[in-house]
């Protein structure tokens, strides 16, 4: 429970903290310190993404781990050069659902229109070689 309680203030003080940043200049500033999860959808209270935040809840610790850090993206809520970078970005169309991992140096390193469990994020970043090195040095 203090996991789940921890994991939901935690994410949305990030993103508020970091609501006024346009998106690419938030995914540049986490560049090389963060693997960075992005969710997009263009309504609040659309399934996939409540599934996703589902997949990902009560995960903190793995996530921490991991040096992750998860953007939530609300099609209402973004600026025109939010949305743009979004569709440029990421080849989306904004009408549909969306999430993406991106890698500490940027590289869009999975993306997916469904969405992706809290594991199979973990295993992909697990095989990465940096993280590989990151778990020998520990």
């Amino acid at each position: 429970m203090n996991t789940l309680l921890c994991s939901l203030l935690v994410i949305p003080f990030i993103m508020a903290t970091m609501a006024e940043t346009p998106l690419w200049e938030k995914m540049e500033t986490m560049r090389w310190k963060n693997r960075v999860v992005v969710m997009y959808s263009p309504k609040p209270d659309a399934q996939e993404l409540l599934k996703q935040k589902q997949f990902l809840a009560n995960k903190t610790a793995e996530i921490q781990d991991r040096d992750m850090v998860i953007v939530t993206c609300v099609g209402s809520t973004l600026s025109g050069e939010d949305t743009n970078y979004i569709q440029q970005h990421f080849n989306h169309n904004i009408s549909t659902f969306g999430v993406w991992l991106v890698g500490k140096d940027g590289g869009t390193k999975h993306s997916s229109t469904e969405p992706v469990t809290a594991e199979k994020f973990f295993g992909m970043i697990d095989a990465m070689p940096m993280r590989r090195s990151e778990i020998k040095n520990k």
